[in-house]
């Protein structure tokens, strides 16, 4: 992980770098530029994701032109992300719009993190993220990261003390052992020994995580339900229309995301499009090589995400 992060800013420009992706505070001022430069004053379909989410609403859009989409997204977000940017970038929606939350399930212990880099050893993107957790009155309290832009990112607030101290407190799946020395990465030997044992590391730090919805470390099942709640409570007050996105990876150890969120969302009449309803995920052919659904399962789901009522409320029968 070190090593992949020294190399994407030694060469910034080389395919795959992740560096410069999905910072909140840069992705909001875009988000506030496109959002003054619309002319229309027709619904627009404001999507908060990852590119599942992202896929789904662009089949919907690609059989119905009219329904314009606007996309907030960054790279395996967790609901922390999506919440975080859905709040950071009220002021660029109006009223009518349909405003989407995706949940991802293969990225529910990272809502105990502040950056993708704490678990995507991998890719380890290093945009960040705020944790939210049960506050007073089923309110959320928000731990804002002390890296949070791509500015500090570049002025080398990643190396800080400060930083690491913060991760290593709040952040539940932050590895010492993925970051630790550095300079191992020199050696082909060392950088397998350390990927080795930093993958077993966060893949412990996650098992904590899921093994307890509701406890300790972190009851990712109760922030969800403030957080779909609080969700609708938003965009209903602006004069929009919430719709929650549930997607179902192909993990069968993945927590079901219907059984956690499904009573809420009813009890609420929070509208929700679950792709468990229209497909299967233990089915290995609905799945690309990368993780992602097939283009003909998501332009499955682009149709009956269009058959939707709150959908054809904003954009037409």
């Amino acid at each position: 992980m070190p090593g992949k992060l020294a190399d994407w800013r030694a060469h910034p420009k080389r395919p795959g770098n992740l560096q410069d992706v999905a910072w909140l505070p840069e992705a909001v001022e875009t988000s506030a530029e496109a959002f003054a430069a619309e002319t229309s004053q027709n619904p627009v379909l404001r999507v908060y994701g990852m590119s599942f989410v992202n896929h789904i609403a662009d089949a919907a859009s690609a059989l119905s032109p009219e329904i314009v989409v606007d996309k907030f997204s960054g790279p395996g977000a967790p609901p922390n992300f999506t919440y975080a940017a859905f709040l950071d970038d009220r002021a660029n929606r109006h009223a009518g719009d349909v405003v989407v939350l995706g949940i991802l399930s293969s990225a529910l212990a990272p809502m105990a993190s502040f950056s993708n880099s704490s678990w995507a050893f991998e890719q380890p993107a290093p945009f960040t993220y705020p944790i939210f957790r049960p506050g007073p009155d089923q309110t959320l309290t928000r731990l804002d990261p002390l890296v949070q832009s791509l500015k500090d990112y570049r002025a080398g607030a990643y190396d800080s003390t400060d930083w690491t101290a913060q991760r290593q407190a709040e952040d539940a799946l932050y590895s010492p052992v993925a970051t630790a020395l550095p300079f191992l990465d020199a050696s082909p030997f060392a950088r397998l020994v350390r990927r080795s044992l930093a993958l077993d590391d966060i893949t412990r730090r996650e098992a904590a995580v899921l093994s307890d919805p509701e406890g300790a470390p972190y009851p990712y099942a109760e922030v969800l339900r403030r957080m779909t709640t609080e969700f609708a409570r938003i965009t209903r007050e602006d004069g929009q229309i919430p719709l929650v996105m549930l997607i179902q990876g192909r993990d069968a150890h993945d927590p079901d995301l219907t059984a956690l969120l499904r009573p809420v969302l009813e009890a609420n009449d929070i509208a929700y499009f679950a792709t468990v309803d229209h497909q299967t995920p233990r089915d290995p052919a609905a799945f690309a090589p990368d993780g992602h659904y097939r283009k003909t399962v998501n332009d499955k789901f682009g149709t009956k995400l269009r058959e939707m009522p709150v959908m054809q409320d904003a954009f037409g029968g």
